[in-house]
């Protein structure tokens, strides 16, 4: 709840997403568009499915792909070559319905969510319902990739690597910077834990998080007892398959999720 409460206080200081002259308008979205002092010119408009939409005086004008500025700027060129002195257009999205982000995992409400002009991902993550209690330590974005040019071979289009935000920086506000785009998809994965066994406080397994090391893992159990010793550790680890003993274990050593780490006892 203490999560869930943060990310709303987030949202809420941000206030909502003003429609951006840099928004790309794509098929059966609904533009507002207004002429000064000319009423008939004063419409709304859906992009139809060739992605364009019919507009008094001029006919066609293609929206699909192209930012409300410059369908803004298309207008006003077009009307002035012909019909107005010094024509002062303004469009605005009256209804968004082209674009859309898919966030999936650990949310409360899991699916598409509609771009509705420059959504961040803490916006997004807001109206899947926000990560759940199982959620992981972080959320990982994965990024439409450019499509082919024609012609190519569609494997020699570079992949784009996923980007990884941790639930700190969710929870700090950084994740307000980050812009999300049609077809992305957000993932918020399920915690994984690792085991804390041997001489300390209180064993046991424990959520982890990307900046786990085994000093950090002892502390969270408690810390070594006095039969316990800090320079006898051990980590068993699953490496391809096979259960792998790592010995000399330093307190900066990072832990991996399913890890077992254990405290041994001291040799006097």
């Amino acid at each position: 709840m203490a999560f869930l409460a943060c990310l709303l206080s987030i949202v809420l200081q941000s206030g909502p997403a003003p429609t951006s002259a840099e928004y790309t308008v794509g098929p059966q979205d609904r533009l507002s568009i207004a002429v000064v002092d000319e009423p008939t010119l004063t419409k709304t408009v859906t992009v139809g499915s060739d992605g364009s939409f019919d507009y008094p005086y001029i006919g066609q004008v293609r929206a699909a792909g192209v930012t409300l500025r410059a369908i803004q700027q298309d207008i006003t060129t077009r009307l002035k070559e012909k019909y107005l002195r010094n024509p002062q257009v303004s469009i605005e999205v009256e209804t968004y319905r082209s674009q859309v982000v898919y966030v999936w995992g650990q949310v409360r409400s899991p699916g598409a969510v509609t771009l509705t002009g420059n959504i961040n991902l803490t916006e997004a993550l807001a109206k899947a319902g926000s990560p759940t209690p199982d959620a992981g330590s972080y959320i990982e974005i994965n990024r439409k990739p450019a499509s082919a040019p024609a012609g190519s071979d569609p494997a020699s289009t570079p992949k784009v690597a996923p980007v990884r935000i941790s639930m700190a920086e969710l929870q700090s506000g950084r994740a307000q910077s980050i812009i999300l785009s049609d077809g992305d998809t957000v993932f918020v994965p399920k915690a994984e834990t690792f085991f804390v066994t041997g001489y300390v406080q209180n064993g046991g397994p424990f959520l982890h998080d990307m900046a786990m090391t085994v000093s950090k893992a002892i502390s969270m159990a408690g810390g070594v007892t006095e039969k316990g010793s800090r320079s006898r550790i051990r980590i068993t680890r699953v490496v391809d398959g096979k259960q792998v003993v790592i010995k000399d274990v330093k307190p900066d050593d990072p832990v991996l999720a399913g890890d077992s780490i254990e405290v041994m006892s001291r040799l006097w």
